[in-house]
């Protein structure tokens, strides 16, 4: 884990500072659905089918 932001392993590249957005901790103030916590895009964006599918659309990672 060490060497991942520093790119060492195959592929690897900046993958952790690409991909690292925000510190969930325990999930109160973070929502599942609308905040960037993965990537660059909100996880109903990149799953539009199981974000309108999804009974709790305001759910935050405390309660996931």
């Amino acid at each position: 884990m060490c060497n991942v932001c520093e790119g060492i392993g195959e592929e690897v590249g900046n993958w952790f500072d690409k991909n690292i957005r925000r510190v969930v901790g325990d999930g109160r103030e973070t929502f599942f659905w609308y905040d960037k916590w993965v990537g660059d895009t909100p996880l109903r964006f990149k799953f539009p089918r199981l974000f309108e599918l999804a009974l709790e659309k305001e759910s935050t990672m405390e309660s996931m």
